[in-house]
Parts: structure tokens; sequence; C-alpha cells
């Protein structure tokens, strides 16, 4: 079990940077900002990341005690899926849910059931992973990277992203060429 808690989030976060790329390469207007590390942009891209985009689709778990919530009966042993990505698109909960939008997260609540790329609730009580502070910072520092100190030459591809796979990934998983380092002259 040890080491799937080690490679589990090396997997997660492999799969959210490649998400950060794709961003940056389908929402060229953000790049810029990311680069001039304007007032705390850089942590808003990286939330609207993994808003926007799916690690998973939907998470199950099994029912552990009988409840009932909003007018449904939940019982012991019930199987039962948290769409994941539906909460986080979901237009009761963020407003133009399907655009691609870092700023939103200025005016955000901090609430730990609406948005809930890595599971919901508290970190110590509720299901939500313990390494996702791990994870916001690990993106970061790769998306710094991928914007500042390297260009790349994105091939057309299939860049479309299917919610029957887990995890998700862009079909064509997001190839670059032409990989050279930026130079920095000072």
């Amino acid at each position: 079990v040890e080491v799937l808690n080690v490679l589990r989030p090396t997997v997660a976060i492999a799969r959210f940077v490649t998400f950060a790329a794709l961003a940056l390469h389908e929402h060229p207007e953000c790049v810029q900002k990311v680069r001039a590390a304007e007032d705390g942009y850089l942590e808003l891209f990286v939330q609207e990341v993994r808003r926007f985009y799916p690690f998973f689709p939907a998470v199950a778990a099994r029912v552990r005690k009988n409840f009932d919530w909003n007018g449904y009966s939940f019982r012991q042993g019930l199987h039962a899926i948290l769409d994941l990505y539906g909460t986080n698109h979901d237009a009761r909960l963020w407003e133009r849910p399907e655009e691609f939008w870092p700023e939103r997260f200025r005016q955000w609540n901090g609430s730990a059931f609406n948005f809930i790329p890595q599971g919901g609730g508290d970190h110590h009580t509720g299901h939500r992973c313990p390494g996702e502070w791990i994870t916001i910072e690990l993106m970061k520092v790769a998306i710094e990277f991928l914007s500042r100190s390297m260009k790349y030459e994105v091939p057309k591809q299939d860049l479309r992203v299917s919610l029957s796979r887990m995890p998700t990934m862009p079909k064509s998983q997001f190839l670059i060429t032409h990989v050279r380092r930026v130079t920095r002259r000072g």
C-alpha cells in the first residue's frame, strides 16, 4: 500500500501538469499573465486548471452507514458516485462554468464542497486528498517552467478529453516538439 501512496500522487500531478500545458496552449491570453507574475495570477491559473480539466471525472464509494440527504435515502453498502466534473462545472455554483476563466478564483469563497478536483470536504475529516497542497505547489513550478524557461511547439493533434477514461487525458496525450531552453540575459 505504501508504494501506491507514492505512485498515485505522481500520476495525479503528471495529469494536472499535462492539463496545465494544455491550458497554456488553448488559452494563450493567460500565458503573458503567468509570465508577468501578475498579482496572484499563477495561483488563480492553477485552481482554474484543476476546476476546468478533470483528473477524474467521478469517484465511486460505498456508503458506510445509512443516511438521508435532500430527500434521498442512502443505505449502507450502496455504491455511490460523486460527479467531480459535474460539480466543478455546475452553473448553480460557478459563473460561466464552461469557460476557462482563472479570475473567477479572486472572488471564490473557499468552499470545500463546491470545488472538488481532488475530493471534497475537510482534509482531516472528509474525503479530500491530503496531497492537494503539494499538487498545487508542483503545478506552479511546472507552469512557471513551461511558460518562462522553455519554448516549444504543439503539433496538430487530437486534444479532446474523454470523460469516460479514468484518469482522463487528452486523446493525443498533448505532444510537444521543437523544445528549447529560453536563455535569460541580465
